[in-house]
């Protein structure tokens, strides 16, 4: 008899874009936050036409986009997020995977 493999599923398109999304904001502008913004910051997009990131309307990708964004800073936050991950439905091998992208 065969041992039988559980494949992890892999990510989504949308997923795969919510990486390269969080990326991009992490190169450009921060890791943005889920605060709403003071009016310092307020004041500071309208002088440069610069906005800090808004969360994506949907849980799941949040964390993802945050994940990857903390990743990329070498933040200690990125390993509680990739459990929040994990807790979200993610396998632990689909967060090792984007962890191991030497983000």
């Amino acid at each position: 008899m065969k041992a039988m493999t559980v494949q992890t599923p892999p990510l989504s398109r949308l997923e795969w874009q919510v990486v390269s999304l969080a990326l991009r904001e992490a190169e450009s502008c921060g890791c943005g936050g889920v605060a709403p913004p003071s009016r310092l910051s307020r004041l500071w997009a309208a002088l440069t036409g610069r906005e800090q990131a808004r969360p994506l309307a949907d849980p799941r990708l949040e964390t993802l986009r945050r994940f990857v964004c903390r990743l990329r800073w070498n933040d200690a936050a990125a390993e509680k997020l990739g459990q929040e991950l994990v807790d979200l439905g993610y396998s632990p091998n689909q967060v090792n995977a984007i962890a191991a992208l030497g983000l």
